[in-house]
């Protein structure tokens, strides 16, 4: 190993303090010292030298990067780029991104997982054994690190990786399917995987990945905001695959951000902010409680019939009055087709919701420590609904067609998400059931 590529994997202060430009192409990017208020990196790497070679990559980055400088960002790309052009490349970009109002970073390519960390791979790496990924790869956590230390408001990570793991058995020991799980633990940030942690994405057989296809499909659309942007894309990609690649996003962003811009004229669910362009007549405020809009995103986390006439109740006329009549007829509706599509299932009826712990194996597994003694009255495949009903407390979409139906019977499962937040008790009690699941 030479000194030169020691050199970079001593500290991240290294990476920002690298030198920008080798092998890097920037198109409309700010001046010498000047932040722009939209900064992009995009990387494809599909050339690989000691890894097999992937054909889309190229074409991504290229794609993305153009679709984003008419969308206003000033972008860095790297094709086919080594381990200091990546590096190189992401100083730049930590610069341009400082004080930016987006930080947006894309990856196309190689990407493993070893030992919970994801790294994405250079063209010219040769990695024979895990410890010659710090030398030879990009920890994504460094890259969320420069992000977070630019001061961007949104910062926003995308990832069209793990599309299979081509490292050799001696350094794959440690490694996993997919990539791993990545939090976005800091306020204004997004992650999206092309794919479901542990799982692999395609390369695709057309010009673009299917992630990358979806995306340029939909990424410019007026008015249509990233949450919902996201949401599209997932579709998109679940269907194209025919449901084998599912797209996952991790985020924990504040207000609201449009790529191809707002639509005066589309009809928008709000998120942060109400919708200036209304023409409904303003609701008078109220000397007391939530205002319409924190009452409007509670009955939204509570989403029950209840819930959604406590705030029409409140708020008959308000801007937010039609959308929680359509989420509430769309309950009612599902509810109802639950009740009677299948009259064999057992599904209770409306006066039974009130026992919120109906199906529960561990009815408290979300506000009290779990004993391991009483596990052990579990089988295995009791473990797994233990330790799942708890994600579907929370209101998780599950892959597996049986935890669909195990709790799709109960009127407390309302699934929303695909990523959600667990208490520290709930943590502890999930890693418990998995250590006694896996030693039955």
């Amino acid at each position: 190993m030479t000194g030169s590529t020691l050199t970079y994997r001593n500290t991240l202060l290294s990476v920002l303090m690298a030198l920008a430009g080798f092998g890097v192409c920037l198109f409309g990017a700010a001046g010498q010292g000047e932040a722009a208020q939209k900064a992009a990196l995009v990387i494809g790497n599909g050339a690989y030298t000691s890894a097999p070679a992937l054909n889309n990559p190229a074409n991504d980055a290229r794609d993305i990067a153009q679709r984003l400088s008419t969308l206003g960002f000033d972008v860095i790309t790297v094709v086919d780029g080594d381990h200091r052009q990546m590096l190189d490349a992401l100083s730049a970009f930590g610069r341009a991104a400082t004080g930016a109002e987006v930080a947006l970073f894309y990856y196309a390519g190689h990407g493993v997982q070893v030992a919970g960390r994801n790294w994405l791979l250079p063209v010219a790496s040769d990695i024979e054994v895990a410890a010659d990924l710090p030398s030879q790869a990009v920890k994504t956590n460094d890259i969320i690190d420069v992000m977070e230390a630019s001061g961007a408001s949104l910062k926003l990570v995308m990832l069209d990786a793990c599309r299979n793991n081509p490292l050799p058995k001696a350094a794959s020991r440690s490694a996993s399917r997919g990539l791993a799980r990545v939090d976005a633990g800091t306020a204004g940030t997004m992650i999206t995987f092309a794919t479901a942690p542990g799982d692999v994405a395609a390369d695709g057989n057309d010009r673009n990945s299917p992630f990358t296809a979806a995306l340029l499909l939909h990424i410019a659309t007026p008015g249509l905001e990233i949450r919902q942007l996201m949401g599209r894309v997932r579709e998109t990609v679940y269907t194209n695959t025919s449901k084998r690649q599912l797209p996952w996003v991790n985020e924990a962003l504040i207000g609201e951000f449009y790529f191809g811009g707002r639509d005066p004229s589309a009809l928008q669910i709000p998120f942060a902010k109400n919708d200036t362009t209304s023409t409904t007549k303003p609701q008078e405020p109220q000397s007391d409680g939530p205002s319409e809009k924190e009452a409007f995103a509670l009955a939204q986390s509570i989403n029950t019939e209840g819930a959604w006439d406590a705030f029409l109740d409140r708020y008959p006329d308000g801007a937010y009055a039609a959308f929680a009549i359509a989420a509430r007829d769309k309950l009612t509706a599902g509810l109802r087709t639950a009740r009677t599509s299948d009259p064999g299932n057992d599904v209770p009826s409306p006066d039974d919701a009130a026992d919120q712990t109906s199906g529960f194996l561990i009815p408290d597994s979300d506000g009290r420590p779990i004993v391991p003694s009483e596990l052990e009255k579990f089988s295995k495949a009791e473990l797994r609904i233990a330790r799942n009903e708890i994600f579907a407390r929370r209101g998780q979409f599950f892959k597996s067609a049986d935890l669909n139906r195990r709790f799709e019977q109960f009127p407390w499962y309302q699934p929303y998400t695909w990523s959600v937040s667990l208490n520290p008790v709930e943590s502890d009690n999930v890693n418990l059931l998995l250590q006694t699941e896996r030693s039955r």
